[in-house]
């Protein structure tokens, strides 16, 4: 009897702790996306571990560099980017290089050498973001977009746009991507005073230019003239035109007729299906800015961030994680609600140049020199 109770009792405790533990925890929102994200992270790694892409084709020149063993030439990095997407990291350094490295950090799959040649000389990279499996995106600090795609399993570069709506007043930093909105978004300190802002920018299509108006006016005089000149000649030659109509009706309709024979389908579809195929001029521009609320901040890093020095841009769970690495503050932006808080971060991370994000871990890039995995300290 002793031991049926002490059972039962036993069961009824595990019952209870059971359906206690899911009402207190695991119904709430945040660690069931938690929980999520790390099923989505075990389901990463197995694919990446069973079915590996292929590497892309480094570029068929004389002066490529041999991509099997190339990570001592990645030196002075500027931006690091991790894509889960195709398991790769993708670095750009100070001589204006775009790298693609393996998962696991032992090969170069490809190399892409940026023109930074002449006048329009790129600027220090900010940001990188990997918006497609094919399609990257970086921003200098000048405000230049450039556009890295992947074609036939090689990276190309596309034209450069310049970002409008940017004034000289702004310092942006970090690059990230709103697929809600389909727009790039940006960090912004305004010069000289403690504000942060997020800037979202989005592409939009090049209206072509109205015709002049004076072109307009032009073309309602001389219709004038046609007009008065035909009024005054239309009676002398009513006569001669009526004859010459009658006479040649006949002739003009059957020349016409072989003519719509003889001229090839194609050819009169031409001019449209060109018109067609041609695509639209576009332009980045700013969109939209917002500010940042720090009123929730404790009083010792509101001291911080009154010089803050923001590198690197980490989405992760909705939210923002931007790096003051001079002053050891780690900064958590909320977009939705417009609010920007910060807690300190160990020594470690002093005088990095930037972060990324790899299987849902935030990383600081400590020792920018070369290539390493040493190099990179995780910052949660």
């Amino acid at each position: 009897m002793k031991r049926s109770y002490v059972l039962y009792t036993t069961l009824c405790a595990v019952v209870v702790g059971v359906i206690l533990c899911y009402v207190f925890v695991f119904s709430d929102e945040e660690i069931q996306r938690q929980v999520a994200s790390t099923f989505e992270k075990i389901d990463i790694q197995t694919s990446h571990q069973t079915a590996s892409l292929p590497p892309v084709e480094a570029a068929q020149d004389d002066e490529d560099i041999d991509t099997t063993d190339a990570l001592e030439q990645i030196n002075q990095i500027d931006e690091v980017y991790y894509s889960d997407t195709i398991g790769a990291y993708l670095v750009l350094t100070e001589q204006a290089e775009f790298f693609e490295v393996s998962g696991n950090g032992t090969r170069v799959n490809s190399v892409l050498q940026l023109e930074n040649t002449g006048q329009a000389r790129l600027d220090d990279f900010i940001g990188m973001r990997m918006v497609e499996e094919n399609l990257v995106y970086a921003v200098t600090a000048n405000g230049t977009l450039i556009t890295i795609e992947r074609e036939e399993g090689r990276w190309i570069e596309r034209p450069r746009k310049q970002i409008k709506g940017l004034v000289s007043e702004d310092r942006i930093f970090g690059l990230g991507y709103d697929r809600e909105s389909n727009r790039l978004f940006m960090m912004n300190r305004l010069a000289d005073t403690p504000d942060l802002e997020l800037l979202y920018i989005e592409e939009r299509e090049i209206e072509p230019e109205a015709p002049a108006e004076n072109e307009s006016e032009e073309s309602t005089e001389s219709d004038d003239n046609v007009e008065g000149t035909e009024e005054s000649t239309e009676e002398t030659t009513t006569e001669e035109t009526t004859t010459e109509n009658v006479s040649t009706s006949d002739g003009v309709s059957s020349e016409t007729a072989v003519a719509e024979e003889e001229t090839p389908e194609n050819e009169q579809d031409a001019p449209e299906e060109a018109v067609e195929e041609k695509e639209p001029e576009t332009e980045w521009m700013l969109d939209s800015r917002q500010a940042l609320s720090a009123d929730g901040m404790s009083a010792s890093i509101q001291q911080k961030f009154e010089r803050f020095e923001g590198v690197g841009l980490v989405e992760r769970q909705g939210r923002i994680y931007v790096l003051d690495s001079e002053e050891l503050v780690l900064y958590t932006v909320n977009p939705e609600e417009g609010t920007i808080n910060g807690q300190m971060v160990t020594p470690r991370v002093y005088d990095s140049t930037g972060m990324f994000l790899q299987d849902n871990e935030i990383f600081a890039i400590v020792h920018p020199e070369v290539f390493d995995l040493d190099a990179f300290v995780s910052v949660d």
